[in-house]
């Protein structure tokens, strides 16, 4: 009768240390799920946000090929890559430092152009040989930017 009463006993505790584990798991399973439901939004944002900013390099590209870019305009196209490579959110290092030196280029041009703009010394030439010569770095380093 004891052993009987104690292998009940040890039926009873190996059922209640299973069925503890199961929701142990159940409930881990259930947050590893909402986990990779959040990765996979972040995910998407990430990449909607990765197709404005190649959009806007390309229609940037595409302004700089078809048409006479003023200053401003020239000034307002980095602006808006600025903006957009801005709100690109990374998840390590090398990411981060590929951003930071993208704003560099960036504001490096645009320091560039503020120097144009604001040179008077400058024949009304020069001054159209040096836009266009920036345009051509620009545009050199945008599509560098779309094959990396």
């Amino acid at each position: 009768m004891h052993t009987l009463f104690f292998l009940a006993m040890v039926f009873f505790s190996c059922a209640v240390i299973s069925s503890c584990t199961l929701a142990k798991l159940r409930q881990e399973s259930g947050e590893m799920e909402t986990r990779i439901d959040q990765k996979e939004q972040d995910l998407k944002q990430l990449e909607t946000r990765q197709t404005v900013l190649l959009a806007e390099r390309e229609k940037l590209l595409s302004e700089l090929d078809n048409k006479q870019v003023t200053l401003n305009e020239l000034y307002s196209g980095l602006d808006r890559l600025k903006k957009e490579n801005a709100r690109l959110k990374v998840d390590n290092e090398r990411e981060q430092q590929e951003k930071q030196r993208i704003e560099s280029e960036i504001q490096k041009f645009q320091a560039e152009i503020s120097r144009l703009n604001s040179d008077n010394r400058l024949s009304d030439k020069v001054k159209r040989e040096r836009i266009e010569s920036l345009k051509k770095q620009i545009k050199t380093y945008l599509e560098l930017m779309l094959t990396q």
